[in-house]
């Protein structure tokens, strides 16, 4: 069986990219376009890996990294930053990496790495 991943970005066109990118690494993916759609989400779904924005309307990505871990304790979480800002925020509240979205190639990187079983 393939291995899951939730992405939630609000912007439909990078969500789109991200999850291609996602799924070429070997990813069954689901998509949410919110904070609270990705928690709801992450706790019926159980993915193993979950892309979160942390710039999203409402409830931010960072408010709910606690809270999607919380669900889904065995998943995941990257954090996508449009300026990467909140990087050590994201990191102390429970993402394994933080990707800035100007810099996929990071996330092909930090993608390959939970592939193989090398991040954190």
């Amino acid at each position: 069986m393939k291995p899951r991943a939730l992405v939630c970005e609000d912007d439909s066109a990078l969500r789109a990219v991200v999850g291609d990118l996602v799924e070429a690494h070997g990813w069954v993916t689901t998509e949410a376009s919110t904070a609270t759609d990705a928690i709801d989400m992450a706790s019926a779904l159980r993915p193993d890996l979950v892309v979160l924005d942390v710039e999203l309307s409402g409830m931010s990505g960072l408010e709910s990294i606690p809270r999607v871990r919380a669900g889904c304790p065995g998943a995941r979480v990257v954090a996508m930053s449009g300026t990467g800002q909140a990087a050590e925020l994201c990191l102390d509240a429970g993402a394994c990496a933080v990707v800035t979205t100007d810099d996929l190639d990071r996330l092909d990187q930090v993608l390959a790495e939970l592939e193989a079983g090398e991040a954190a």
